[in-house]
C-alpha cells in the first residue's frame, strides 16, 4: 500500500464534487480538468446513471456489501477500481449534509516498486477490429465499416449507424487513435466521420459539412480550423 497512489474524490449531498486530491487528478488525468463543482450524473450519459446511483445507495446502506459499494471504471490505457462511502454528517465538508467519498485506486498498480522503471519505447496503438457498443443489457461488437459518424457524448461516444445509434463507453479521442486513419477522420472537436460513408460536402452560411450516406442524410459539422487538411486529402 506503500506505493500505491490512493485518489479521493468527494461530493456533497447533492452529487456535486466537493474536492478531489491530487492522487485523484493524477488517476484520472484530463478528466479531472473542472471537476470540482460538477455533477456526477452530469459526467455520465442517461444509460449510466442508474448504474452510478446504485452505487452510491449502497454506500449509504451500512448493511451493503463490499462488492456493491464497488466497482471498475474502465479509462484509456488504465483500469480503476472504484469504492463509495458515505461519510456521517459532520466529518465532512459543506453544512452537514452526508458526504460520500469515492476512493480510486489503479487496478494494475503494483504492490511494491523495486527501482525507478526503464524507460521502454511507447508500445503501438493497437487498431479496433471491433466497436464496443452497448445493446440492451448487453455488449455488441459492430464492424467498424458500419459506423457513418461517432459524435462525442460528454467522456464517452455515441456511435451512429444505419440502424440507430448506439453508446459506446469509450471516449472520442481513444477511438481516434485506434480507428483506421485512411477511412476515419476527425472533421471536428467533436465529430469523426466514416469517409466510406460520406456521398457530399456542403457549405451552409460559410461552414462545411459532409452529408452522410444514412437514413434522413444527416450533416457532420466540419471546424474552419480542419477545413483546409480535408479539402486537400479530397482534392477539393
Amino acid at each position: 500500500m506503500q506505493n500505491m497512489d490512493v485518489g479521493l474524490v468527494l461530493l456533497d449531498a447533492g452529487r456535486r464534487v466537493l474536492a478531489l486530491n491530487p492522487a485523484a487528478a493524477r488517476l484520472l488525468g484530463p478528466r479531472a480538468v473542472g471537476l470540482v463543482g460538477a455533477s456526477l450524473h452530469d459526467l455520465h450519459p442517461p444509460s449510466h446513471r442508474a448504474k452510478v446511483e446504485l452505487l452510491l445507495a449502497a454506500a449509504q446502506d451500512p448493511t451493503s456489501s463490499a462488492s456493491a459499494c464497488s466497482m471498475m471504471v474502465a479509462l484509456p490505457g488504465r483500469v480503476l477500481v472504484l469504492k463509495a462511502s458515505t461519510l456521517t454528517p459532520g466529518d465532512g465538508p459543506g453544512d452537514g449534509g452526508a458526504v460520500t467519498a469515492l476512493i480510486l485506486m489503479d487496478a494494475a498498480k503494483p504492490a511494491a516498486v523495486a527501482a525507478a522503471p526503464v524507460p521502454t519505447p511507447a508500445a503501438p496503438v493497437e487498431p479496433l477490429v471491433k466497436l464496443p457498443v452497448e445493446k440492451g443489457q448487453g455488449v455488441v461488437l459492430l464492424d467498424p465499416s458500419d459506423a457513418v459518424y461517432l459524435q462525442a457524448d460528454g467522456h464517452y461516444t455515441t456511435v451512429h449507424t444505419a440502424e440507430g445509434a448506439f453508446f459506446c463507453g469509450l471516449p472520442l479521442s481513444a477511438l481516434e487513435e485506434r480507428l483506421d486513419p485512411r477511412h476515419f477522420v476527425r472533421t471536428h472537436r467533436g465529430y469523426i466521420v466514416n469517409l466510406r460513408h460520406a456521398q457530399a460536402v456542403e457549405r451552409r452560411d460559410g461552414r462545411s459539412c459532409f452529408v452522410m450516406a444514412a437514413p434522413g442524410a444527416p450533416r457532420v459539422p466540419v471546424s474552419r480550423a480542419r477545413a483546409d487538411a480535408l479539402k486537400k486529402r479530397l482534392a477539393l
